[in-house]
């Protein structure tokens, strides 16, 4: 015999109950946790993309006219002079000249003069920079002065206003000369760093083993 049942209690179970089952889902949104194709990263492919090495001559050519030529100038004492040509970071020409055989132009002799008055024992000299020609325009250089370490007083004009004296043009048309030959060594230079720089790769060659009682799966070693 079934036991006495509240017949409000049934009635509001079975509503319930009814309720939870035919409720229709809620529905969840989901998340896309995946990057879109335009916020993806860059592909590593560019990245290792390999680019051809520039030729040196066209970064940094080898061209009197076309690159940067300097000279220095540096007084030994009241007889003697130091005058020295490089390009680029070549090994400069270095000569040791009577000071009355390299006569400056008159604007840097004048402030040369002038440095030596306040600093009579005072180390002068003067960096003369012949810049890379521009087109058709005027070759231009730039003139350093200074003593020891103190701040250069530097002027600025047309090559042509520096009229040099032939015994530093002798030394420019030297340097001149100088400049193919000094051109393939750069290049010689630099093929041989880049090639010590470059990995290796497997030779692919094969030898026998140190013992001689091998099978045939093992009878080859690579390198």
């Amino acid at each position: 015999m079934l036991p006495n049942t509240d017949n409000t209690t049934v009635a509001t179970v079975a509503s319930t109950t009814s309720n939870k089952v035919g409720k229709a889902p809620v529905e969840v949104e989901e998340i896309n946790t995946q990057q879109s194709s335009a916020e993806k990263a860059p592909s590593t492919k560019r990245a290792a993309e390999t680019t051809e090495e520039p030729n040196p001559l066209l970064l940094d050519p080898y061209d009197f006219d076309r690159c940067a030529i300097s000279i220095l100038y540096s007084r030994i004492g009241d007889r003697q002079a130091s005058v020295s040509v490089h390009n680029h970071k070549d090994d400069p020409i270095v000569k040791t000249l009577p000071l009355v055989e390299v006569p400056l132009p008159e604007q840097i002799a004048c402030v040369i003069e002038q440095l030596l008055e306040i600093w009579p024992d005072g180390k002068v000299s003067a960096t003369l920079v012949l810049l890379p020609q521009e087109e058709e325009a005027e070759r231009r250089m730039v003139v350093s002065i200074r003593t020891g370490s103190d701040t250069p007083i530097v002027l600025t004009g047309a090559a042509a206003e520096f009229p040099l004296p032939p015994s530093i043009t002798t030394l420019l048309d030297e340097l001149k000369e100088l400049l193919p030959a000094r051109a393939m060594r750069k290049i010689e230079k630099d093929a041989k760093k880049n090639s010590k720089a470059a990995p290796r790769t497997s030779s692919g060659k094969a030898a026998l083993p140190a013992s001689g009682n091998v099978d045939g799966k093992t009878q080859m070693t690579l390198f």
